[in-house]
């Protein structure tokens, strides 16, 4: 298992995921940031923002896997 850190772009400023979660594989933690990006999508829309959601992935050595974005429109 190797450990993947979740990074949360909010406009220009980048709030970093430290704790981070181990997963099987690089693919089973896209599916995780996938999920929370929904989540973060989610909560945002109750509040009636439509700003989009964007999780980067990275690995123990801070190289970045994947970026996920998810975009919502009323």
């Amino acid at each position: 298992m190797a450990r993947y850190y979740f990074d949360t772009l909010d406009g220009a400023q980048v709030v970093r995921g430290d704790e981070g979660a181990e997963f099987d594989s690089l693919d089973v933690a896209v599916q995780a940031a996938a999920c929370w990006a929904a989540e973060i999508g989610q909560g945002r829309l109750a509040r009636g923002e439509t700003s989009d959601v964007v999780v980067e992935v990275r690995d123990e050595r801070s190289q970045q896997g994947c970026t996920i974005r998810a975009s919502m429109e009323i």
